[in-house]
């Protein structure tokens, strides 16, 4: 999933042909751009408002000085990319409006409600109308009439509030999009809608239909630099727990699955995800990751290849524990299975590392080494 900046939103939802405020950025604002305004942190966090990265200014040259001084500074934990400035406006009223792909049941579907501008989650679910849209036959015209309906509106205001809901969804379609939300939507007092905010999440595996799109990947730091590696790291927990490394989604949820059975802690996972493609090299560097940020007290490898080489495994163990400070193969904790496994019990068995081929032993055994049973 790739999370978007407020502005780099707020340009999607002008493209759709959504109405936003006028503004940009503190160092190039538009040149007509006067009066009133709000300042804007762009930072891959919520609760600017609280934590100060949302300001109001008189005019640009006051917002200008405090743009300068929230740029400076970290919000909730969160370095500032950049400051928006843009126009404030006279407000009659805050919606709720998203468009997004719901996992639960596998279709595109459109949120509103008639409480904008504070965290949805504290809305009553009965307040907060959904309609899913079959894709196959898109969003038809009573779907839509459906949610204005519902919210009481009528006149230009209720044609306009549909047109933005047929943009929303045509731009979720368009822009491969998870979730484009609108919180505020605001009517204002000369009875306009207009998007106050944007939160805007993509489909990372979308990405290369979208080139010169610039966007920034969500997660931790330890999933963050997996990526870079080509697997799939995820920290599932705390850290001196156990790491496990394997191959394989429902590997991957059944290793898992069984060691937090057991009373284990899981600190993450890595699917190694072709990792194996590139060498033993890559795989010392997937051992050296999990080493230095997640600091499990056991590294686990549960690994079971059909066509590929277990001894690339076997070769990247031995070449992290050469490498990598402070591991050492008491830490490990190795389950391999699959071509070329006499091989790799030989590499391993030279550097004095046992290897296992049961799976429910091997889980034992990691949990006994972290000391948690």
């Amino acid at each position: 999933m790739i999370r978007l900046l407020e502005h780099e939103g707020k340009a999607i939802l002008r493209q759709a042909g959504i109405a936003v405020p006028l503004g940009g950025l503190y160092r190039s604002l538009p040149s007509d751009l006067s009066g009133p305004v709000v300042v804007k942190a762009q930072v891959f966090a919520g609760g600017r408002g609280k934590a100060g990265g949302i300001r109001f200014a008189d005019d640009c040259a006051v917002a200008v000085e405090m743009a300068n001084e929230i740029a400076i500074r970290p919000l909730n934990g969160q370095p500032v990319e950049d400051v928006y400035v843009e126009q404030r406006l006279d407000i009659a009223h805050e919606f709720y409006v998203a468009a997004l792909v719901d996992r639960d049941i596998g279709v595109p579907t459109l949120l509103v409600c008639a409480e904008g501008g504070v965290d949805i989650e504290d809305v009553a679910p009965n307040r907060i109308l959904r309609q899913a849209v079959d894709p196959l036959i898109g969003l038809q015209p009573f779907m839509v009439n459906r949610l204005v309906r519902a919210l009481a509106l009528e006149g230009p205001i209720a044609t306009a509030f549909g047109d933005i809901l047929r943009q929303l969804y045509a731009a979720l379609v368009s822009q491969d999009a998870e979730l484009i939300e609108i919180n505020p939507l605001l009517l204002t007092k000369d009875g306009a809608l207009i998007a106050a905010d944007a939160k805007v999440l993509l489909d990372e595996d979308a990405a290369f239909r979208h080139p010169g799109r610039r966007a920034v990947p969500t997660g931790t730091e330890f999933e963050l630099a997996s990526r870079k590696l080509g697997v799939i790291g995820v920290e599932t927990g705390p850290k001196h727990g156990v790491t496990a490394i394997m191959n394989g989604a429902g590997l991957t949820m059944a290793t898992l699955d069984e060691v937090v059975a057991l009373g284990g802690t899981m600190s993450g996972v890595v699917e190694l995800h072709g990792a194996t493609a590139h060498g033993p090299d890559r795989i010392a560097d997937v051992i050296r990751l999990v080493h230095d940020v997640l600091d499990p007290a056991v590294i686990m490898l549960n690994v079971h290849f059909q066509f590929r080489n277990l001894a690339t495994i076997a070769e990247g163990i031995v070449a992290a524990l050469q490498r990598v400070p402070g591991l050492t193969a008491d830490r490990l904790v190795l389950r391999l299975r699959g071509e070329k496994e006499d091989e790799a019990r030989r590499i391993l068995a030279a550097h004095h590392c046992d290897m296992l081929s049961d799976f429910g032993e091997a889980c034992v055994l990691a949990v006994r080494r972290a000391g948690q049973i």
